[in-house]
């Protein structure tokens, strides 16, 4: 069940992104969700916050490459460490930064994000009944 959800919301938010790829390629800049601005007119707290979750992005694969070596990861598994990364980067933003309270669907949004493909990416699902 969490991972038939996972798999939906991973080709909604493709698809998203797909879209938004072509919309800016054709002029028209859009950002989360769906609002349709003129060219540079994202708000500085978004931009600021998907940047420094590339970097916390970055930050854990190198620490993780340095102390763990290789290991192998499934494509869901980074999207969860980065989606984990986005939420963690533009809370912090979002509360420096002082914007309004209703730009906070964003964070809620990809917390619950997180938290679904948290699961869906585990390994093992372990049974302690067993």
């Amino acid at each position: 069940m969490v991972k038939t959800l996972a798999k939906i919301i991973i080709g909604l938010l493709s698809l998203w992104a797909l879209a938004f790829i072509i919309a800016e390629i054709m002029g028209v800049t859009i950002y989360f969700p769906f609002t349709i601005v003129e060219r540079q007119e994202i708000p500085y707290h978004r931009i600021t916050s998907v940047r420094l979750a590339v970097f916390l992005t970055f930050a854990y694969f190198g620490f993780r490459y340095l102390f763990f070596q290789s290991e192998k990861l499934f494509p869901i598994q980074f999207l969860d460490i980065y989606i984990k990364s986005l939420t963690i980067c533009a809370f912090f933003v979002f509360y420096t930064s002082q914007v309004d309270i209703r730009e906070y669907y964003f964070v809620l949004f990809f917390f619950i994000v997180s938290i679904i493909l948290h699961f869906a990416s585990r390994n093992k699902i372990r049974s302690y009944f067993n």
